[in-house]
């Protein structure tokens, strides 16, 4: 087929992978194991997978070290975007010197590219017991090591088991014009899918918050050398846990988001295939998903570094439009392997698989025609207003406040070039009320729109409603690491999304959110999180040009919240309310007490008409 129509035989659109061939034209690929004289990057993007580093750590060798030094040295002409360990970080769980070892050279990927581990079966204090400590673990490798990290989705599940809780992780990370998720799960995962409180269910949890990225599963055991298949009898100590082929039938295969599944731990074999193993199969959708074993402790050295690189090629597929290769190398040796199990791949179309080439940049949230109605206006220094609160959080700064500069910046990548990020917060306080110029109580929203005035554009921001409490004076460190849509610190869904933003004003479609506080949700306002590495400036409240909130309403005939009647709503509605709650004989309006619509006045409705009451604060 001529490489310049489609399958269709049509005049080829441009999609991400023509573009980035496009960008990449005239790029080498550079040599495994040296950096690109040039610095450029390369067209395609890379996976790194750590096999099983135990012997590294039990004899104290380099090549743990040498493997993340270059991964770091080489992360930007090789276009590495994210590093998975595979399990078994060290051979002794309990013995502190051998985790003191990998984490030195782990620590060399900080600040430089997003990365997870999980633990193996000699990750644990004694081998093969579940029940036996992971201390040792969660010290170095557990969910605080990546507090300061933006990529880093969460931890779970938590049970109040502090021997067993958060070994599971998830990841966020973007390539190509592709979002990801990484699910890393604990060995041999316990649990059903339809229980959060397990690993296995969490793990399902995680993928139901994500739906729409490509994902790529990192757990220890589960396909076999020799015979190779998925596992299918349990090593645990107590059978504690869900085999390979379990983990395929419940998680895996249901789920297409699920593309990749990356273990170690089997080394049966012998000879140059021993430790590693690959298939395709295929899921309930009809998917392929790609299953691959490395593992190489039992080779010279404990395997003298190998690793895995595995590069997503746009254009150079086959029998498909794109290709993803995998490679086995060793930055210690310089050695490549090059027999059919350590070099392969698989052709397959990205679009297809990860995602449509339309979804490449956020189509702007569409701002509707201003409706009939009253109109409440919201602008700092106008009009008497002063309630807007704004700042910036930086990774890069964790202790530093901004709340009183003029530009708001949102950035992936700040300082340029590395992985930590800037989000900005800002809110509009005193809005909801019944003196003139607020927002009656219960109202229904026909519109909000908030108007920036962009100083430098750029790649522009997911908005999301917050629901955890913040101040000017907030801080990266203060918000335990930035703000996660994680559903209890930020709401998971965007109220918006910019897309690329250019100089000049910018509105934002928030109908929403200012539904739900004027229906009685607390008003924390807004985390912009960055869509991209190219920055996003916009003007503060702080400067000449504030943001401006504008809402359009309709009035409800029955003021909500006001359960005395007496034409407002204040402390004494919300003590009155929870008196009624309480068994009180008390006299309320219940259809004014009854904020939230559902028919009766319970504790749902005193929380929300308190944070009526708050509308001034």
């Amino acid at each position: 087929m001529d490489s310049r129509t489609d399958k269709s035989g049509d005049p080829a659109r441009t999609t991400r992978r023509s573009l980035l061939k496009a960008v990449g034209a005239g790029v080498s690929v550079t040599a495994l194991g040296t950096t690109a004289s040039t610095g450029q990057q390369s067209d395609y993007w890379t996976v790194v997978a750590l096999p099983d580093t135990q012997v590294y750590a039990k004899d104290q060798t380099p090549y743990a070290k040498e493997q993340t030094e270059w991964i770091a040295e080489n992360a930007d002409t090789e276009n590495i975007v994210f590093v998975s360990h595979e399990g078994d970080v060290v051979d002794h769980g309990d013995i502190d010197a051998e985790w003191q070892h990998m984490n030195k050279a782990m620590s060399k990927l900080d600040g430089v590219v997003p990365y997870a581990t999980v633990t193996g079966n000699h990750d644990y204090a004694v081998l093969w017991d579940r029940d036996s400590s992971v201390a040792k673990y969660k010290e170095y490798f557990g969910p605080s090591r990546y507090d300061d990290r933006d990529w880093f989705g969460g931890a779970g599940p938590t049970n109040g088991d502090e021997g067993r809780d958060n070994l599971n992780t998830y990841q966020l990370f973007s390539a190509g014009g592709y979002d990801f998720l990484h699910l890393g799960l604990e060995w041999e995962p316990p649990g059903t899918v339809d229980d959060q409180s397990t690993s296995l269910g969490w793990g399902q949890s995680v993928l139901d918050q994500y739906p729409d990225r490509a994902t790529i599963l990192t757990t220890h055991s589960y396909l076999r050398d020799d015979p190779q298949r998925r596992t299918r009898e349990l090593q645990e100590a107590r059978k504690m846990g869900n085999t390979g082929q379990t983990v395929w039938e419940e998680l895996v295969s249901p789920n297409d988001q699920l593309f990749m599944l990356l273990c170690g731990h089997w080394h049966e074999g012998t000879g140059e295939s021993g430790g590693e193993a690959h298939q395709v199969s295929t899921n309930d959708a009809g998917s392929p998903v790609y299953e691959l074993l490395a593992n190489y402790q039992f080779q010279d050295h404990g395997g003298h570094g190998l690793l895995r690189r595995i590069e997503f090629r746009p254009g150079d597929g086959s029998d498909a439009p794109d290709r993803i290769q995998v490679r086995t190398f060793s930055p210690s040796t310089g050695e490549e392997k090059t027999d059919s199990d350590s070099q392969f791949g698989f052709d397959l179309d990205f679009d297809d698989r990860f995602g449509s080439a339309a979804a490449e940049t956020p189509e702007p949230t569409a701002t509707p025609e201003t409706p009939e109605g009253p109109t409440a206006t919201f602008q700092q220094g106008t009009d008497g207003y002063s309630g807007t609160t704004d700042t910036v959080i930086r990774a890069a700064d964790p202790e530093t406040s901004y709340g009183t500069d003029e530009t708001l910046s949102i950035d992936g990548s700040s300082p340029e070039g590395s992985d930590s990020s800037t989000q900005a917060l800002l809110r509009f306080d005193g809005i909801i009320g019944t003196d003139a110029g607020k927002i009656p109580p219960g109202s229904d929203v026909e519109q909000a729109t908030v108007a920036l005035e962009t100083s430098d554009g750029g790649d522009g921001a997911a908005i999301h409603r917050l629901r955890t409490d913040w101040s000017a004076d907030a801080t990266w460190a203060s918000l335990d690491g930035g703000i996660q849509t994680d559903g209890s610190e930020a709401l998971s869904d965007a109220v918006a999304q910019t897309g690329a933003v250019e100089t000049g004003e910018t509105s934002i479609d928030v109908t929403a959110s200012v539904q739900a506080w004027v229906s009685g949700a607390r008003n924390n306002g807004w985390v912009f999180r960055p869509l991209g590495n190219d920055g996003w400036d916009i003007q503060s409240a702080d400067s000449a040009t504030p943001p401006v909130l504008t809402v359009s309403y309709t009035p409800s005939e029955t003021l909500a919240g006001d359960s005395d009647g007496d034409g407002d709503v204040d402390a004494d509605d919300v003590t009155r309310l929870q008196r009624s709650v309480a068994g009180e004989d008390v006299d309320i309006d219940r259809d004014a007490a009854d904020v939230d619509g559902d028919g009766d006045v319970d504790i749902g409705d005193a929380v929300a008409a308190e944070n009526l009451a708050e509308g001034d604060r």
